[in-house]
């Protein structure tokens, strides 16, 4: 079983909505909707969220308790902001991306990697041999220390679109989502969502939603 801590939207928000409404669709015009799956298989299973601290284990004598515990701590030690968001590349896959200061967000994904880690079960060297191939220096040392190498300096919000697409197949993906991104009201973010994959490959659950500075569950 693997835990992460989520930026997921209040439902009923209009990014929520517009997320619900993109990981439903079966096709866009350009794309069939057998590839349009492809493209949504992973969106779908993780869920429609940004990564505040990535899955992980819980390490030998942590607890679910420990983790929440945590998470209520760091949600009232955090004020809630507003984020705009703009359609945006990263990686090779389509995002939305923070369109102005990323400072606040920064500070909260840290906070979280930080002081969850503690309750992080070590890597395996499996794990370690499959992952850290092609990482940069930096990132190796992030993957051993936090179990996961986009954190801190070289840790981007986004919310994932698609998987990485073939050049014709993201100019459609384009086309549909940029005016609809464009008409979208700044993120707010408001709480940390702890959800849970209960087995390998299984889809990812909210668990729980806590309030940010207010450390109650909403």
């Amino acid at each position: 079983m693997r835990y992460a801590v989520y930026f997921c939207p209040m439902a009923g928000s209009e990014l929520d909505v517009f997320g619900q409404e993109w990981l439903s669709r079966m096709a866009v015009p350009g794309i069939e909707p057998a590839r349009m799956q492809v493209l949504l298989a992973d969106v779908r299973r993780y869920g429609w969220h940004a990564t505040l601290s990535a899955p992980f284990a819980l390490a030998d004598g942590a607890s679910y308790d420990d983790l929440h515990e945590r998470a209520v701590k760091i949600a009232q030690q955090s004020n809630a902001f507003d984020l705009p968001l703009t359609l945006d590349r990263l990686a090779g896959f389509l995002a939305l991306r923070p369109a102005d200061d990323e400072t606040a967000i920064n500070a909260l994904a840290e906070r979280c990697v930080r002081e969850l880690n503690p309750l992080r079960a070590p890597l395996s060297e499996t794990t370690w041999q499959r992952r850290a191939s092609g990482l940069d220096d930096v990132e190796r040392t992030l993957f051993q220390q936090f179990g996961y190498p986009y954190v801190l300096e070289r840790y981007r919000f986004h919310i994932t679109l698609s998987a990485p697409a073939m050049q014709q197949e993201e100019q459609a993906l384009c086309t549909w989502l940029s005016s609809r991104v464009a008409k979208l009201p700044p993120a707010r973010i408001e709480a940390l969502t702890i959800c849970r994959e209960s087995a390998p490959g299984h889809d990812f659950e909210q668990v729980d939603r806590i309030s940010l500075n207010k450390g109650r569950v909403a």
